[in-house]
């Protein structure tokens, strides 16, 4: 029986400057493919500063499991997945025990039709920081269960499928205290024989904010901390993305902490030759709040340009007026053969100060991707 492994490796090395050491970062993994559609993989990961020995670096170990079979009750398909993460101490004073330092998961999926559905359970120790990396939120237990139902209407010259969906999150402290829950209802998802797509739905959030809140991270609005319950709408719609002229407009309107929330996203894509994708993103976010009320954009250009069937450029402009960082990434990639890529990367950020924009950041890499099957 053949089977396949994957290994992939990163080293990076980050220059000094008058405020920061340099630092080594590190990335292996392997995964190899077990009984007949199951695999099994392992994770390293290291960061270190250049004046440390090897045993004062941070760490980082991780195993996962993935059992899969597609002969379920004769035809379907399940597939059981498990994670298990583990961070040494960063500091020699550190006190904190192996559990606090883990992260641990399981997720059962039943992607069939017209049912489909999958819950999974995660912990994120308290003191859970990976060596390269982060956690959003550690210090949680979570359960996300989601069940759904697709149709197909093949007699229909208008409709393609339809599509409902249930979500529900259910996310507590160590102690199980629910912190939050959501639970989302997404009863519209309609796909049209011409690719054109709406969706809607609603749902119900819970929050216990147990520290007060500065939301704008200036201390000019700060959210009282408090149990909030909120409700939510929103309605989506996208056309066909093959089009020479594609879009995508959506509007979701939401209880926010102490007051109302409305959030518009509009997405243009225009392909005018082939191999040339340009696209322009914006979304606006309109609160209003009991302690007052603020707006936040952020806009969105990308240039996308496959030069031949091997090279591609990638440009992406973005800014936002909370941070006020304008920011510029550009990729180049040649695909030497299939599995082997180089990368040359470009970064620069300006900051707005007084409706002048100030160089802040510039940063130049080369990454090479290579996979080999062994």
């Amino acid at each position: 029986r053949h089977r396949n492994s994957n290994l992939g490796l990163y080293q990076i090395r980050t220059g000094g400057t008058d405020f920061s050491n340099k630092e080594d970062f590190t990335a292996a993994r392997v995964k190899q493919n077990i009984l007949s559609e199951s695999s099994i993989g392992l994770i390293y990961t290291r960061r270190a500063t250049l004046d440390d020995d090897f045993f004062n670096n941070r760490h980082t170990v991780g195993a996962d499991l993935e059992l899969n079979t597609s002969r379920f009750m004769g035809n379907k398909s399940l597939q059981f997945q498990a994670f298990f993460i583990w961070n040494n101490m960063h500091t020699p004073d550190e006190n904190t025990s192996f559990w606090d330092r883990t992260s641990r998961g399981i997720r059962l999926a039943f992607p069939n039709y017209p049912f489909f559905a999958h819950a999974s359970y995660r912990e994120f120790g308290e003191a859970f920081n990976p060596a390269v990396g982060f956690a959003p939120r550690v210090g949680i237990r979570r359960f996300q269960p989601t069940i759904g139902y697709q149709q197909m209407l093949p007699g229909n010259s208008i409709l393609r499928s339809w599509e409902g969906e249930i979500r529900f999150e259910y996310l507590t402290d160590m102690e199980f205290n629910p912190e939050t829950v959501n639970l989302i209802f997404t009863p519209l998802n309609i796909l049209f024989e011409s690719g054109d797509r709406i969706k809607g739905g609603f749902g119900y959030n819970y929050e216990d904010l147990i520290l007060d809140f500065d939301i704008l991270r200036d201390g000019s609005l700060i959210i009282p901390a408090d149990i909030y319950h909120s409700w939510h709408y929103s309605l989506e719609i996208m056309t066909a993305r093959f089009r020479k002229l594609a879009g995508a407009a959506g509007l979701r309107r939401e209880g926010f902490w102490t007051g109302q929330r409305t959030v518009y996203d509009l997405t243009l894509t225009a392909r005018p030759f082939p191999g040339v994708n340009l696209s322009g993103d914006w979304s606006r976010s309109d609160a209003k709040l009991a302690e007052g009320s603020f707006q936040t954009d952020l806009i969105r250009f990308t240039g996308k340009v496959d030069l031949t069937p091997s090279t591609a450029f990638t440009n992406i402009i973005q800014f936002d007026n909370l941070s006020n960082i304008l920011g510029l990434f550009n990729s180049f990639r040649w695909t030497i053969r299939p599995g082997a890529d180089i990368y040359l990367v470009y970064i620069y950020n300006w900051i707005q100060i007084d409706e002048i924009f100030n160089p802040i950041e510039t940063q130049g890499a080369i990454k090479m991707d290579i996979t080999y099957r062994f």
